[in-house]
Parts: C-alpha cells; structure tokens; sequence
C-alpha cells in the first residue's frame, strides 16, 4: 500500500549498500541523510525557540503578576493572558513539533525495508518471491529443499540461505530470474547479525543485546545534551522538577529499548546513529542561531507592559494618544493633557477691560485699540432710518 514510499528508502539503503559494501555503513549514511532533509525542520524549530526565548521576561512577567495565587481562577486567568501573549505576538507553542511527529513514519518504513529485503533492496518481483519461498520450503520429493523459514523475517532467511549456498545458485535463479545480478546484502556485522532480533538468550548468549543497551545510554545521554541546548519555559522547567516528569524521561528510553527487542537490531543501530546526529546537529544550529540573553531592564520592561491595558498598548504601538470616545478614558486623558487643556481654558476665558489711566498725554483720548469700529458709509442709511 505504501511502497510509492518504502520503494525509495530501499533504493537509497542499496545505493549505499554499493557504496560501502557494508550494512551497518550503510544504515548510518541512511541516517545521515535522514537528518540533512530534516535540516529545515530543525532550522524552524530552533527559530520557534528563540522566538519563545524572546517572550520569556513577558511570561516570567505575567507569572509575577500572579505570583503567590494558587487557586484554579487565578491559574486560568494566567494561563489565558499567556496565550492572548503568544497571539498577539504571532507565536504558537506547538509549531516546533514537525521533526518530532515525522520520526515514527520514518521508523516504520525503515522497519519494512529492514524486515523486506528482497522487495525493496533486491527489487525482486514479489511472484518471483514467493515462487522462490516455495521452492525453499518445499518437499525434496517434489524439488523444493524441505527448508523451514521464520515467517515474519521470510525474505531474511531466504537471503541470508541463498549467500550460503551459492552452489545453488542456479536452481535460485530459475525460480527467481531477476536474482541474477541483484544486490543480496550482507547484514553480518563484526559478527553481529543486523537483522536478527536480540532477544536474549543465555547459551549461547546473544550479543544482540548490546544494541538495546546501548541505545538506552545514548537516548539518556542525548536527552540531557538536547535540554542543554534547547530554550526551557518556566512551565517546562517547573514540570522537570516533578516526579512524573522524572519517571517520562526514564520511561522513553525504556520503551525504546523494549520495541527494540521484537525487531530486527539495523532498526536499533539506525536509532543510535540518529540520535547521535541529531545531538550534533542541535549543537551546530545553536552555534549558529544562539538563544536571546536579556538583562534586569528587559525584565522591567516586560513587568510594566504586562501591567498595561489594550489599550495603551496600542497607543504605544501607534506612536500617538487615541481617546476613546467612553468616559472611562477621561481622567487618564485630563492627566496626559492637563498642560493643554489649562492654556485652552485659559484662552476661552472673557476678556478683561483693561483700565485707562488719565494721564496728561491721554486725558481725553481713547486707545485706538479700544476705540469702537468707524461706521462704514452704507450703514450710515440704516442708521438715520431707525
């Protein structure tokens, strides 16, 4: 059903099977490449972290607001002011999930190329298949080889039994033509057999096993080299210090290492070299893309615009003063405006006569300012006819 993409991962394993002629070579640079494709991925979260690292003296800033308050109102009134935070400055929590969510699919594909070798490293036609599985498990009496193969890894065994018996070749090929010139893999590794499960087993004991093992240590170890390198929000950071938290951080790498046990070890060496790629991958981009610091004043900052209105926050962002056209604005209006408002108070005052002292030099006579308008010629008619 989805071979439109399990075909190409198989060709990409092959090609580098041709490259190195090894399959645990091979399965790393498959993990390598993995990792550059997911390049954007990483480069947009490690952006969605600065960008929530730049938020922080705002959150640090809400939570001091409501600092000392523990009941469940007060807890969602501050959880709500955080998130109308992150929608007015365009910031989503969850969009830097995308290289987490991704992983599983590439697992299970990994897990059909590892498991189906024939199908998708080999290109065999799935009829020549099973003709070829017939002719392997089938009755000597009627020309099969009376071989017993484990269902589940089917096209291993047959892999692996047609490498063993290459004096047979011929008979292979006959019921299988497109077996000549295919590319048969080697999953022998340093004596390690990748596509064995590593269950274990005590005599004779099953080195398999050190896989599980040492994904376990590489997944803790990676876990906390990723915490290093990576922003913690205060609610991350406080539900760290928890015990569930504690009991998730062991419990992954637990289960990791449990599935790990029912599939094929390459799935197990493929997880190690990722996570090991992925570790140095992070350290690279936050080389590059380091996280914000801020100072006491930022905090300051933060604290004063957490405790302003919409309102004045968007007269800041204007740059000018908005009055609203509510009275609930008025007395924050008279006090920005009270200069103002004095000097047009003052300006639409009466005016004041001013007194004319009798002086020698102006006994008799009227200020020309004070003195009334000439009366122009064409009022003068009305004037004689009142």
């Amino acid at each position: 059903m989805f071979d439109f993409i399990t075909v190409p991962f198989g060709y990409v394993i092959r090609f580098f099977y041709n490259l190195t002629d090894n399959y645990l070579f091979a399965i790393l640079l498959f993990a390598l490449v993995m990792e550059i494709l997911l390049t954007p991925l990483a480069i947009k979260q490690q952006k969605n972290q600065i960008k929530q690292a730049k938020l922080q003296p705002k959150v640090m800033a809400i939570r001091k607001k409501y600092a000392g308050r523990t009941d469940q109102a007060t807890q969602q009134k501050m959880q709500q002011e955080t998130m109308e935070m992150y929608q007015r400055e365009n910031f989503n929590p969850a969009s830097g999930c995308g290289t987490l969510i991704i992983q599983l699919p590439i697992i299970m594909i990994l897990y059909n190329v590892i498991t189906k070798p024939l199908s998708y490293i080999s290109n065999i036609p799935k009829a020549q298949i099973t003709a070829l599985k017939d002719f392997i498990t089938g009755a000597t009496e009627s020309g099969g080889l009376g071989v017993a193969l484990d269902v589940k890894n089917a096209e291993i065994e047959i892999i692996n039994y047609v490498r063993n018996n290459v004096s047979l070749m011929d008979q292979f090929v006959e019921k299988a033509p497109a077996l000549e010139g295919a590319v048969l893999p080697n999953f022998t590794v340093m004596g390690l057999d990748l596509s064995m499960t590593p269950m274990p087993s005590l005599n004779p004991f099953n080195w398999l096993v050190i896989i599980p093992i040492i994904t376990f240590i590489v997944m803790i170890a990676s876990q906390k080299l990723m915490q290093r390198y990576s922003f913690q929000s205060p609610e991350t950071q406080q539900a760290q210090q928890g015990c569930s938290m504690k009991v998730m951080q062991w419990s992954m790498p637990l289960l990791s290492v449990f599935i790990e046990f029912g599939l094929a070890s390459a799935i197990g060496v493929y997880w190690i070299f990722r996570n090991i790629i992925t570790v140095i991958q992070k350290i690279i981009i936050s080389k590059l893309m380091p996280l914000p610091k801020f100072t006491e004043e930022d905090y300051k900052e933060a604290e004063r615009q957490a405790n302003m209105s919409n309102k004045q926050r968007k007269r800041e962002s204007s740059g000018k003063f908005v009055r609203s056209l509510h009275h609930i604005d008025d007395e924050e209006y008279i006090e920005r405006h009270k200069e103002d408002l004095a000097a047009l108070e003052e300006a639409s005052q009466p005016a004041v006569k001013k007194e004319v002292k009798n002086t020698p030099d102006t006994e008799g006579k009227t200020d020309s300012k004070d003195a009334p308008a000439p009366i122009k010629n064409d009022e003068k008619g009305s004037y004689k006819k009142k």
